[in-house]
């Protein structure tokens, strides 16, 4: 079953950046999509009347809005084929400069959001594995699940929990019919580092100087396209050569950015403080 035509694909955090180029993606391909944020007003500017798509708010942090999300997709479309789990937050600086509810916020959406939003979505792809041939989980992750590098320390330990959670699910729903994938990309142009320093979303030209530098999000969406169409569960990075951040954790590499980073923290933090500045002011 490689066709999109048709599939109740789930995607998080639709409203902007790598989501928002999800949705068009595969609303184009035929899928029938339904995403989710937490602004509703974002939501509606981005795929209002879009044929194909179907729109709800919901924080995928909080336990109750991710059940009622589960409840939107199965009273819409009565089944749930593939979900993509998009939705994250990133946060710039060293640990100890690091407000403790930024911790939990970003553990709560990056890690716990994804296993937990799976397991409650579980039934359901095995149910569409089992009937239609396949269904799919599709995990946003970064290269930083693999070079864990200042001043994205615990957004990197979240990035490398997916990764963890991803080969231990392959292991036990690959012979059911689901493949499980993660696409890690290198830096994309979103707002996720504003919107991890408490900054609200904002929209047209005035979103542009919020924009991390980095590679487009389309071609982010047309990884994920792809995967959704792959014979089997894949782990892939975009560009392809950003696979080379997995010499991070390699010796002696990993040893030498142990000494070569802990040595510059001071110079990290002023980095980090004037790219933050940079993107909110």
């Amino acid at each position: 079953m490689t066709s999109l035509s048709d599939r109740v694909v789930l995607v998080t955090g639709g409203s902007a950046g790598i989501g928002r180029s999800t949705v068009t993606r595969l609303a184009a391909d035929g899928a029938r999509v339904v995403t989710c944020a937490r602004h509703g007003d974002r939501l509606e500017e981005a795929f209002g009347g879009l044929p194909g798509v179907c729109t709800t708010v919901a924080d995928v942090a909080d336990a109750g809005d991710r059940a009622a999300l589960l409840d939107r997709v199965l009273d819409e479309h009565g089944r749930l084929d593939a979900v993509v789990h998009n939705a994250g937050v990133g946060w710039a600086g060293l640990l100890e400069d690091m407000p403790g509810e930024s911790v939990e916020g970003i553990v709560a959406l990056n890690l716990t959001g994804v296993v937990e939003l799976t397991r409650l979505a579980l039934p359901h792809l095995l149910r569409s594995a089992a009937d239609r041939g396949r269904a799919d989980v599709v995990m946003v992750s970064s290269v930083a699940a693999w070079s864990q590098v200042p001043p994205l320390t615990v957004y990197s330990a979240t990035k490398a929990g997916v990764q963890g959670f991803a080969r231990g699910l392959r292991r036990e729903v690959t012979t059911r019919g689901i493949r499980v994938h993660t696409v890690n990309p290198f830096f994309v142009e979103t707002e996720w580092l504003a919107r991890g320093h408490g900054h609200p979303p904002v929209s047209g030209e005035d979103a542009r100087g919020r924009l991390s530098r980095g590679i487009s999000p389309d071609r982010v969406a047309d990884r994920i396209g792809g995967l959704l169409r792959s014979p089997r569960s894949r782990t892939v990075t975009v560009p392809r050569w950003a696979g080379l951040a997995r010499l991070g954790e390699a010796p002696p590499v990993d040893r030498v950015l142990d000494r070569l980073l802990s040595g510059n923290a001071d110079r990290i933090r002023r980095i980090a403080a004037r790219t933050v500045a940079e993107r909110v002011d």
